[in-house]
């Protein structure tokens, strides 16, 4: 199924091994150019929602519904002019604990489907936040890191093709495909706010991309096609031949530098609105890929052919973003507050070996006609106020769409949180449940047909916030 080799020199396979194998993968790409085929499962997959979102439970318990909100040391990655609203200084740290289940549904070929499951657990926030007073101003300053981009992916599946070439050649192949994903993109984020008027505050986020700072930002995948192919080319002489081929790559040392800005502003008791930009940027990677193969003749011992091995420096876009939100303080137990969010995902591309390909669907960007993504938020908190504390009830609903070509992908998800204070500590989490039907077609590339995958996502966010 890996057919990466028509455009690669150096591979070395032998031509008359393993033709039949090719002959028999060929099936599945029909319309497929051999530029194209080469970035079968090569592009960049961020497998959690890519669009980029701030962390905190008590921010994902409104169902991300929060930049008109912003008043933890979260607010750096949501709306860093809401930082204003924190009083004292405080740390605070964000785990996430995720399950995603994939199924792979071939809508062409039955006995193509396939099943993906996830479990990660991770630190996703830590920030520490710091208020003063200059020049007759409130200012506040806080030093944050984020888990943003999650590529942690696995997919396995067998296929089993029959082809009649206009030769007369029958071919019956039997394929096992597995593919693996792993790493994260982070950023070293320190933040900085002033109140301008008692109502209205600035803020800016200063993410530094790095991996120099004690912490991997980097990703790397691996897929492995092993297959079995028999050729009849007459009644009475049958090729029979087995390949095995392996793709690693790795992508580490990413670097690049973008910055958040952000404002809030108290209308009145009851309603503030807030916004933010996200500037785009362009990061640098620096990637190896190495393609392993070996085929075997009949009885014949497996044998091993010339890797191929590149290496480069990519460079990858992405894209601007920015959001406006409006929280309405109906009483001083409830608040509900609506967040849009937009992501320009048509500006997201790769460069490597002198082009420009899309990260979504694999192929040259200018063939890729993927659209932006609109995010909707909604979300509230009744605060239930006990005798010695104060117990949130939070919940939420959100459309959180992900690019893809044609028309985007529908994601949708609901939430619920809730939390304890205890003395200066406060403990909140949240569960998050989002869900996709028919989507991510892109992510494998056919010449007939659409792959696509049922995805579910769960996801749990504990924080703890200490003032001090």
């Amino acid at each position: 199924m890996y057919t990466t080799f028509g455009g690669r020199k150096g591979v070395g396979l032998k031509k008359h091994y393993i033709l039949p194998f090719i002959v028999a993968v060929g099936v599945l790409l029909p319309g497929a150019t051999p530029a194209q085929q080469s970035y079968l499962f090569q592009q960049t997959s961020i497998n959690a929602s890519p669009n980029p979102v701030g962390s905190g439970a008590r921010a994902m318990g409104m169902g991300g519904a929060f930049i008109a909100i912003a008043d933890d040391a979260t607010a750096a990655s949501w709306n860093p002019g809401g930082l204003m609203q924190l009083e004292r200084p405080e740390f605070s740290f964000v785990f996430t604990f995720q399950h995603r289940r994939m199924e792979l549904d071939f809508d062409f070929q039955r006995g193509m489907d396939g099943t993906m499951e996830i479990y990660r657990e991770d630190l996703n926030y830590f920030s520490i936040a710091y208020p003063f007073m200059a020049f007759n101003k409130n200012m506040i300053v806080s030093l944050n890191y984020q888990r943003l981009y999650d590529f942690y992916t696995e997919l396995e599946y067998d296929e089993e093709i029959n082809s009649l070439s206009s030769s007369g050649i029958f071919t019956h192949a039997k394929l096992h495909d597995k593919f693996r994903q792993t790493g994260a993109l982070k950023a070293f984020a320190p933040a900085y706010a002033i109140q301008i008027t008692p109502q209205f505050s600035l803020g800016a986020t200063f993410n530094f991309w790095t991996d120099e700072l004690g912490y991997d930002n980097e990703w790397e995948s691996e897929r492995v096609t092993t297959g079995a192919v028999s050729a009849h080319v007459n009644p009475t002489t049958i090729l029979k031949q087995t390949a095995r081929i392996v793709t690693r790559e790795t992508n580490k040392h990413f670097r690049g530098f973008n910055m958040n800005f952000g404002f809030l502003w108290h209308v009145n008791r009851v309603v503030t609105i807030g916004g933010v930009v996200k500037t785009p940027f362009t990061g640098e990677v620096t990637r190896k890929t190495r393609i392993a193969s070996s085929v075997a003749y009949d009885r014949m011992s497996p044998i091993p052919q010339v890797p191929y091995r590149h290496r480069e420096n990519v460079e990858m876009h992405f894209p601007m973003s920015y959001g406006l939100g409006v929280a309405f303080r109906l009483s001083d137990a409830l608040t509900v507050a609506c967040d849009v969010y937009r992501t320009n995902w048509s500006d997201y591309w790769v460069r490597s070996q002198g082009r420009k390909t899309s990260p979504i669907t694999g192929g040259r960007r200018s063939d890729a006609r993927i659209h932006d993504t609109t995010q909707v938020r909604i979300g509230g908190e009744y605060l239930w106020v006990l005798e010695k504390t104060i117990i949130p009830l939070r919940m939420g609903v959100f459309y959180d769409p992900e690019p893809s070509t044609k028309h985007n992908d529908d994601f949708y998800g609901i939430s619920l949180g809730t939390g304890i204070s205890i003395g200066p500590a406060v403990l909140d989490c949240a569960y998050i449940y989002r869900f996709g039907r028919d989507v991510r077609g892109d992510i494998l590339a056919r010449g007939q047909g659409k792959p696509t995958f049922d995805v579910d996502e769960h996801s749990l966010y504990v924080s703890m916030i200490y003032h001090f």
